[in-house]
């Protein structure tokens, strides 16, 4: 009887209280386990951003050098087309050097094309990760709230 009145006038035993306290730093300890996973979860992200960054860096670079090797071989080779006449047998060794060198450019585009295509999924997977982790800190404020000294513990209808 003694404990409905002071519920009705918004009070709660010693029990209760301590109950209720130790709820709360429980929330507390989990909410701080949850920000040291979503700082180490941050880190990594981060660390994987910039590995990723730094590769695909290294694979224009690349690209580039191949570009620009690729447009001297074609200037030297329309000099030795000048020159045909003379030297016949040793355009056809350049030509299937050539040859050679294309496919490995294209192994290597292809290497690239298969690069950029783990870069997006690595991209869409930190996406989703970073979802989560918005998720994870929306629960975590709501649960705060909802356990905050001085409110009440009924869930708030606006949010």
């Amino acid at each position: 009887m003694l404990r409905r009145f002071l519920h009705r006038c918004g009070l709660v035993t010693r029990g209760e209280l301590h109950v209720a306290e130790e709820k709360l730093r429980a929330a507390r300890q989990r909410l701080e386990k949850v920000s040291e996973r979503l700082a180490q979860a941050t880190g990594a992200s981060e660390r994987l951003q910039q590995a990723q960054r730094e590769s695909a860096e290294r694979y224009k670079t690349r690209l580039a050098e191949l570009e620009s090797e690729h447009e001297r071989r074609a200037t030297r080779a329309r000099e030795a087309a000048a020159e045909a006449s003379e030297r016949i047998a040793t355009l056809e060794q350049e030509l299937r050097r050539r040859d050679a060198e294309t496919e490995t450019e294209t192994l290597l585009e292809r290497r690239v094309t298969t690069a950029m295509h783990e870069l997006q999924v690595a991209r869409e997977a930190l996406a989703s990760v970073d979802v989560k982790l918005d998720i994870l800190e929306g629960a975590a404020n709501m649960l705060d709230r909802r356990m905050r000294p001085g409110r009440s513990v009924e869930p708030d209808d606006r949010s």
